[in-house]
């Protein structure tokens, strides 16, 4: 065995722990994130699709979510919803929430694990959204489609495992803004509680906020410690450390 300065093994093992240095624990496999990105753009197309050709079947009744779908027992639409969305624009801002966040989440979590994590986020986003359509029809009535919800819960998620983390986003796509992945959720969570108090922008923010608070309870009651059985489904692997800087010892 060659021996190895202190100093540059310190630093090398630094270096592997930075997490655009990690290998992806799924090197021979698609990752979940990628395989919900290729089926949110093939859906849209399919949707596209039905609403120029297959006008005679009520696309939006049977597969967007609703009070009156729920009502009439179409479950899957707590599923399906997940999948339209109302135009490119939608579309595309979910693709880049998701890659940007469901990457790091999925590779902390394991891909079962993630799926669990999106699909809850998603599901409890859409009945907390139609529970206000129930309450408040005016507000929050009407269909809703979209993958905002489950996106918001990997916001979340990330925020909760790396709050320190910096990002730059592009506000109004062209002025970069630096904040920090918990002052992203914070912001985002402000977001949509003013949407629910000040009606009229069409966009679903209890959805949101759905997606968000149940991102934070997985990480925090799920994932520290309390389910084992999501524990099992992460293949052992430890949570995400942020690294934190000591003085160097002379």
């Amino acid at each position: 065995v060659e021996n190895v300065p202190l100093r540059g093994y310190v630093q090398t093992i630094m270096l592997e722990d930075r997490h655009y240095m990690r290998a992806s624990p799924f090197p021979s496999r698609r990752s979940v994130t990628t395989v919900l990105l290729f089926v949110n753009v093939a859906a849209f197309i399919l949707q596209n699709i039905g609403y120029s050709y297959v006008r005679s079947f009520p696309l939006d009744a049977y597969f967007a979510l609703s009070v009156e779908g729920l009502h009439n027992g179409f479950v899957w639409q707590l599923v399906t919803f997940q999948f339209m969305h109302g135009g490119l624009f939608h579309l595309l801002l979910n693709c880049f929430a998701i890659f940007m966040f469901g990457r790091e989440v999925e590779e902390a979590l394991g891909r079962r694990t993630f799926l669990a994590l999106y699909f809850t986020s998603g599901i409890v986003g859409g009945l907390l959204q139609t529970g206000g359509g129930l309450l408040w029809p005016s507000h929050f009535g009407g269909a809703v489609v979209g993958a905002s919800a489950g996106a918001f819960g990997l916001v979340a998620a990330f925020a909760v495992l790396y709050p320190e983390r910096p990002l730059t986003l592009l506000l109004f796509f062209i002025v970069p803004v630096t904040m920090r992945a918990k002052d992203l959720l914070l912001f985002s969570a402000a977001l949509a509680l003013f949407g629910l108090v000040v009606p009229g922008d069409h966009i679903a923010h209890a959805a949101h906020l759905g997606g968000m608070l149940t991102g934070i309870f997985f990480i925090r009651q799920v994932i520290h410690w309390h389910w084992p059985q999501f524990r099992r489904a992460a293949h052992g692997r430890p949570l995400p450390r942020e690294l934190v800087s000591v003085p160097a010892q002379k």
